[in-house]
């Protein structure tokens, strides 16, 4: 890789990892809304929550795919193996 791909793949790799947190917020408000039986809300939670989540986790196939390697890539694969 050249060291603009590079750059470029941390830039991604950095973004998905903010956007893989995001789902894990949607995820915790998924379950406020439930228990306080707020189901719409709740829906909308969970569409926002699985597409954070799948954006990140694309992101990150994508990344292995190209072989980039980075220390931070352990944090994004475990904030979207939850």
């Amino acid at each position: 890789m050249t060291e603009q791909e590079i750059m470029k793949c941390e830039e991604l790799m950095k973004e998905a990892i903010g956007v893989a947190r995001q789902a894990r917020k949607e995820f915790d408000y998924i379950r406020q809304h439930y228990l306080s039986d707020d189901m719409y809300k709740c829906e909308m939670s969970q569409r926002r929550s699985d597409r954070h989540w799948g954006q990140a986790e694309g992101v990150y196939r994508a990344l292995k795919r190209l072989g980039y390697e980075h220390d931070e890539m352990i944090t994004l694969e475990k904030l979207i193996n939850w």
